[in-house]
Formats: structure tokens, sequence, C-alpha cells
């Protein structure tokens, strides 16, 4: 069906999903979260973490050399961080569109990942483009200055 590789990938994704909606709904990151329920969300996080590997180990067989067909280090590596980046976007993309109405309140944008408590991930980010180009100079201007 799929190669070895495209399975592990497939593994990955679905794991680190699982993985950052966990971590989100333990951090009240609710901006993150893909269910509004905190509860919701940690039961299909803990599901999706153990369906990743169970889906990866149970279709097939695993313990493969990678001279045999297997993955070598640097291909598992490289396959390990396209699933997670991949699970990244798509947990910021979708938990954006699902959480939209989310507005929260205008925070310092040196809160960082803090503002994700009451807004959306897209409303942050545009908040804190916003902010960066309008104070640039000031926030530059001691690594310039006599």
């Amino acid at each position: 069906m799929f190669t070895f590789a495209t399975d592990y990938y497939i593994g990955v994704f679905i794991s680190a999903m699982g993985a950052l909606q966990l971590a989100a709904s333990l951090g009240g990151l609710k901006g993150l979260l893909i269910f509004k329920s905190p509860t919701v969300s940690r039961t299909l996080a803990i599901a999706l973490v153990v369906a990743g590997f169970v889906l990866f180990f149970s279709t097939g067989s695993r313990n493969i050399n990678d001279y045999e067909g297997g993955l070598d280090a640097p291909t598992q590596g490289l396959f390990f961080f396209l699933g997670a980046s991949t699970a990244v976007l798509v947990t910021l993309v979708v938990s954006s569109l699902v959480n939209h109405r989310m507005r929260g309140d205008e925070r310092d944008p040196s809160t960082g990942v803090e503002a994700l408590r009451d807004t959306n991930y897209a409303l942050a980010l545009a908040r804190s483009i916003s902010y960066w180009c309008k104070n640039w100079r000031t926030q530059t201007k001691r690594y310039f200055s006599r």
C-alpha cells in the first residue's frame, strides 16, 4: 500500500498532532485547541498518540535494516521533521479556523505564546506583526546607536 517512509511520516504526523493537542490542553492554550472542551481535547490527543504508534507498527514488519528496505538515520530524521512540521502547520491552520471568533484582549506582543490563552493563532500573529512593523525602529535602536 504505502512505502515504509510514508507509513512513518503518517505515524509521526498523527502522534505529533496528538502531542500538540495534549500540550495545548494541559497548558491552557485555548487558541490552539481544535475542540473547545479540554476533556475532549485530552481524550482525542491521547487517542491520536496511541493511534499513530498502533497504525505504524501494525501495518507491517518494522524491524527492517536500512539496507533491506528500512529507513536509515538521515531519512528517518527527515521524515520525522516533515511529519512534525506538518502537524504543527495543520494544528495552527485548523485551530485558527475553528477558533476564528476568539478575539481576546489586546496583549503586549512580548507575551508570546501566552496570547494563545484567549485568542487564535492567526489573530495573535497578525497583532504581533503589526506591532513590530510599527515599532521596529524603537525596538532596534539600542542595537545600532552609539
